[in-house]
């Protein structure tokens, strides 16, 4: 943000006239009218002064803390799920509002963090949780409707999603419309570009992370698939559907927990009660297969994120199998026992 557009923003925010400002100051209300609309900008002098009464700082008054690179905003993001693990998710939540407070144009940082506390806010009991998801929400909303076209379609995707959850269905209908139509993957024209200049690593990159994004695409549309299919009762469907899943898994080397998966929705769906404690072991054993993916030849040029979020994962994990209300049948079985043993033997892995 310009230093005029930050002027009449935390203005705002303090239920301020341009006339309480300028009285503040000692000058007219037709001067501070000019600094917001950029025509002229407050003596030097006036800054510390003019900061402090619209309970900000001069730093950011001037955007010094405008912009993040990626790097910077990939090391908050890792040190947030850590912390969030360690802290607890009300600190985490407040430091997050304290960092988008100050890098309000931040549009990657606001939606990164958004989505990471929105994993928590659905996966954990936290109090007061509506507060929290009106406000990760509010943040979905500023990057859907910012200028970086990327982010905000990555950030329309997500507000599109929470309004699902939330039971919006017309509000998420009415984003879903005027998103637009995804068009022809530039990335293979850059492929083509990298070929003829013969940089194959880069068009080994490209074409793998589309392989990737695309196998895992298909499984994630066959796993709810499968979803609807059991909750119509229609099992021998879900069955066949899980047998394509496997087989994309397998094919494209996604690892035996994504393979598993599907069956064991179905195992669960129809209370088997040896089938899902069989799957269940499997699928706990195949956590760690998850993170092998970048050893595959198959992906052998993907650049992964150094941190894939083990810890984050694993909790997930832990927490499905101890609070999920779905898995209450099998809780008291004697094979269970050997379900929590395995859950334990995660925090071994790293």
């Amino acid at each position: 943000m310009k230093i005029n557009e930050l002027i009449r923003k935390y203005r705002k925010e303090q239920h301020l006239t341009q006339e309480q400002v300028a009285n503040y100051l000692g000058v007219t209300a037709p001067a501070v009218n000019k600094w917001e609309n950029g025509i002229s900008y407050p003596d030097i002098t006036l800054l510390a002064p003019l900061a402090r009464f619209l309970r900000t700082d001069v730093d950011t008054l001037l955007s010094f803390h405008d912009e993040l690179s990626d790097m910077e905003i990939d090391k908050i993001i890792i040190e947030l799920s850590e912390e969030i693990a360690t802290e607890g998710f009300m600190k985490s939540f407040e430091k997050v509002s304290r960092l988008i407070k100050e890098y309000p144009s931040c549009d990657k940082l606001i939606l990164n963090s958004a989505q990471l506390l929105n994993v928590y806010v659905l996966m954990e009991e936290i109090e007061d949780k509506e507060t929290y998801k009106k406000q990760i929400t509010a943040w979905y909303e500023v990057v859907a409707f910012g200028d970086d076209k990327e982010l905000s379609n990555m950030a329309t995707v997500s507000l599109c999603q929470d309004y699902i959850t939330n039971g919006k269905y017309e509000e998420a209908q009415k984003l879903l419309d005027k998103m637009p139509s995804i068009g022809f993957d530039k990335r293979i024209l850059q492929a083509n570009i990298y070929g003829t200049q013969e940089n194959y690593d880069k068009v080994y990159e490209i074409h793998e992370e589309l392989l990737y994004q695309n196998a895992s695409a298909i499984v994630t549309s066959l796993l709810q698939i499968i979803q609807l299919k059991c909750k119509q009762k229609e099992y021998d469907d879900a069955l066949h559907y899980a047998k394509l899943a496997r087989l994309v898994s397998k094919n494209f080397e996604l690892g035996q927990y994504i393979a598993n998966s599907s069956d064991f929705m179905i195992a669960v769906e129809k209370k088997d009660i040896k089938e899902t404690l069989r799957l269940a072991e499997e699928l706990i054993s195949g956590v760690k297969e998850i993170y092998c993916i970048k050893e595959s030849k198959l992906y052998s040029h993907k650049k992964f994120n150094e941190d894939p979020g083990h810890s984050m994962f694993k909790d997930m994990i832990k927490k499905t199998f101890e609070n999920d209300k779905d898995l209450d049948f099998i809780r008291n079985e004697p094979g269970f026992l050997r379900i929590k043993k395995k859950l334990t033997e995660l925090d071994t892995f790293d």
